[in-house]
């Protein structure tokens, strides 16, 4: 009975979580109908559980024997079972945000450049001066020899702000491709102060390339904007998105 009511409430959960942008903050969009599927699963498999399990229910005589023996002996099987009900109440109560700041300082990615030839980045947002990008795109463009498709254009940026190593910041971003646990950082030099903006403030970055900028350790080249306008941001719905 306790496994079957930890699994209802693991599919409960996992249920609830699919069913809001709750999910968005574990794993990519397109995940959320195996996420309901799973849920959808243990539901069944609790409810099973349940009433194969309900009291006053008459069990088999040849069991009898050895259920009382089995419980007599590990009478503490019940009690450590809901343990797994932890993590449950974690989600439920302590919803972990997103990764930000604090994984993208420490994990830092060399981003590798584009092909020599420069790649066009298309004309300007709609009843705007400036082309936004994702980060991913606007590093491989500004790392490659033939930066000719972002001169003189200017380009946005969204994404939460990241403190550099040796001073200055970063504009991140956090990119996955099944869920959190792969994720890997994206980041461009904002060159520029960064004034009064917390760590994982989001912020809109609208600015022109900039020639790129060993990092402070590692040495890599790293892509760099020099910005125009920096305004903050609420954080969107789906961190790990373009």
């Amino acid at each position: 009975m306790t496994a079957s009511l930890v699994l209802l409430l693991l599919g409960g959960v996992t249920l609830r979580v699919a069913l809001t942008d709750a999910h968005l903050a574990y794993v990519q969009g397109g995940f959320r109908p195996f996420l309901v599927a799973a849920a959808v699963v243990l539901l069944v498999l609790g409810v099973a559980g349940v009433v194969r399990e309900r009291p006053g229910r008459e069990r088999p005589a040849a069991d009898s024997g050895h259920d009382h023996g089995h419980e007599h002996g590990h009478g503490h099987g019940p009690r450590v079972a809901w343990l797994m009900l932890a993590p449950v109440a974690v989600l439920l109560l302590v919803a972990p945000p997103a990764l930000g700041s604090f994984t993208a300082a420490r994990q830092p990615q060399q981003v590798t450049a584009a092909a020599p030839v420069a790649v066009g980045i298309g004309e300007d947002d709609p009843g705007q001066d400036f082309r936004t990008l994702p980060l991913s795109a606007y590093a491989i463009r500004a790392l490659a020899e033939d930066t000719g498709a972002l001169e003189g254009r200017r380009v946005r940026l969204t994404g939460f702000v990241t403190p550099r190593e040796g001073g200055g910041w970063y504009v991140s971003r956090i990119a996955i491709q099944c869920c959190a646990a792969d994720a890997v950082a994206l980041t461009v030099v904002v060159d520029g102060p960064q004034g009064d903006l917390a760590a994982d403030q989001w912020v809109d970055v609208v600015g022109t390339w900039a020639p790129p900028v060993p990092h402070p350790s590692r040495g890599w080249p790293e892509p760099v904007l020099a910005p125009d306008t920096v305004t903050p941001i609420d954080p969107p719905a789906d961190p790990y998105g373009d």
